[in-house]
């Protein structure tokens, strides 16, 4: 009898077919550098912690690691530049040509991280508010600008450099979008409030 006629035979086929199988899962996020860019400014910066979270969950998928992708999120300072040469490095597997400076830029995500934090908590009699909140917006810039060059690599590095696998807005996403908004729309008032001096009419007597 033929091991193919055994009907007490193991798969043997298919558990090979199934080892060999490809995860269907980039081994980082990918996304789209538009959708990153509204969602980061929608939510003042911090949709890098779900950002942070989400590649460290695809490295530590693809690698099989012993690591805790929320932590590294929560604290983002410390791991901006492992994320960064490991998307370098896996760019350079793959041979793929990218410019940039994975250091560099863990180094610009971590100083106006930093910088934003001890801005904000300056005192308005040290700082005024409006060039606090210029200050803060320029390093809010720097950091948005240190994420998206991590993520161009990303998404080279996972065979997607525009990031159309993941360019178009969920539900969710809008709902960050107008909570964000109306985040913007109370900065906006207390923006104004500075330029606008209510008039008090005293009676003559």
């Amino acid at each position: 009898m033929h091991a193919q006629d055994n009907v007490y035979a193991p798969p043997q086929a298919s558990l090979t077919q199934e080892t060999m199988e490809p995860s269907a899962l980039p081994p980082f996020y990918v996304v789209s550098i538009t959708k990153l860019v509204l969602l980061y400014v929608a939510t003042l910066g911090f949709y890098s912690l779900y950002w942070f979270w989400k590649h460290w969950a695809r490295h530590k998928r693809d690698k099989k690691l012993d690591i805790w992708p929320v932590p590294r999120a929560i604290f983002a300072i410390f791991f901006a530049n492992s994320l960064n040469q490991e998307i370098d490095h896996r760019l350079r597997r793959a041979g793929k040509r990218y410019v940039w400076s994975p250091g560099m830029w863990a180094g610009a995500y971590v100083i106006s991280a930093i910088g934003g934090r001890i801005v904000s908590r300056i005192p308005d009699n040290l700082l005024p508010a409006l060039p606090s909140f210029g200050i803060g917006m320029l390093l809010l810039a720097v950091n948005a600008m240190a994420l998206v060059q991590a993520q161009r690599a990303a998404n080279l590095a996972c065979g997607d450099p525009s990031g159309a696998g993941n360019s178009r807005l969920t539900a969710a996403n809008w709902a960050w979008l107008v909570v964000g908004g109306l985040f913007w729309v109370v900065i906006a008032l207390g923006i104004l409030s500075l330029f606008w001096t209510p008039t008090v009419n005293v009676p003559a007597g």
